[in-house]
């Protein structure tokens, strides 16, 4: 009985290290459990095949969890993919290690769990992997009502708009000298068919001068607060390109109008000055009612004299 428990507890530890040694003959799938991919950029689902000796690999399929339809496929010599779906390897073959899925436009709808199954002529290896999508703002356009020649002590409003964020995000606003105008907005969220969000914020200046802040900022910020966009935008207070500069023109003409009002005052203040003085001359011609004698006899010409004495009045 000794002999016949020895004989068989060396049969099962030599069945154990045949099967160790046979095992290490297995082919592994080394892949990372989670990816990260961007809306609308390329992502990789990175997987290698391992094995303890050389191997041949004779098929390779990627599919959805839960999918039947395969994503991509080698059998027999032959690829066959589903657009947006590739090897990572250009030139991959057979002997490429590196069986890596590439997604080539990353949509929102790819997230989810994917799986790989390797075949090769040492042995099979599967391996499941997810991928999450995020998807970022884009840059935000601004614009204003009124669009254009907006008239000083007008109410403006201006609008900021963003779209492509896959939560909802938010809109801040800041004047010119930093200060923030936020609570001062109305924001609009939206969801798109491709399941995207779409900003659009507005924000009214009331009354707006150039004594007052004329350039405004917004920034568009995900979920988290982090800033992924902005824009500025400047009231556009005259048709012409050069703004303030044609506000300062607009500025002299104002001033140089009551200053020529008041200069033509002078003048028709002077005039009737001149006037006066040359009616208060005739006045005292007419009262005199004998002529003047000369010293040699005859009568002063005293109607050439007033009229000298008129023209050099009017002279000054």
């Amino acid at each position: 009985m000794t002999s016949a428990t020895s004989f068989l507890f060396f049969a099962i530890h030599l069945g154990c290290i045949r099967a160790g040694k046979s095992s290490e003959t297995f082919v592994k799938l080394e892949c990372e459990e989670e990816y990260h991919g961007v809306y609308g950029q390329q992502s990789l689902l990175e997987c290698n095949v391992k094995a303890v000796q050389n191997v041949t690999i004779l098929t390779v399929t990627w599919k959805r969890v839960g999918g039947d339809a395969p994503l991509l496929e080698y059998h027999k010599h032959v690829n066959a993919s589903t657009l947006g779906f590739k090897f990572a390897e250009p030139s991959w073959n057979k002997d490429n290690m590196n069986v890596s899925l590439l997604l080539t436009n990353t949509k929102m709808a790819d997230k989810g769990e994917y799986e790989c199954m390797v075949r090769t002529d040492s042995g099979d290896a599967t391996a499941t992997v997810s991928l999450s999508v995020t998807a970022m703002y884009k840059s935000p356009t601004m614009s204003s009502s009124p669009e254009n020649c907006i008239k000083q002590n007008t109410d403006v409003t201006i609008f900021c708009n963003s779209t492509g964020g896959h939560q909802k995000g938010l809109i801040w606003w800041f004047d010119e000298f930093g200060t923030n105008c936020t609570g001062s907005a109305e924001l609009v969220a939206k969801k798109t068919d491709d399941t995207l969000f779409s900003l659009s914020s507005k924000l009214t200046v009331l009354k707006a001068t150039y004594s007052g802040s004329t350039n405004y900022s917004c920034t568009v910020h995900n979920t988290n607060g982090v800033q992924e966009g902005k824009a500025s935008f400047e009231i556009p207070f005259v048709c012409s390109a050069g703004s303030k500069d044609d506000f300062a023109s607009d500025s002299t003409t104002q001033w140089l109008a009551p200053v020529g009002f008041i200069g033509s005052l002078v003048i028709g203040l002077l005039a009737a000055l001149l006037i006066f003085k040359r009616r208060s001359v005739q006045r005292a011609r007419r009262q005199s009612t004998f002529p003047l004698m000369s010293h040699n006899g005859h009568p002063n010409d005293r109607h050439h004299d007033d009229e000298a004495e008129g023209n050099a009045i009017l002279t000054v």
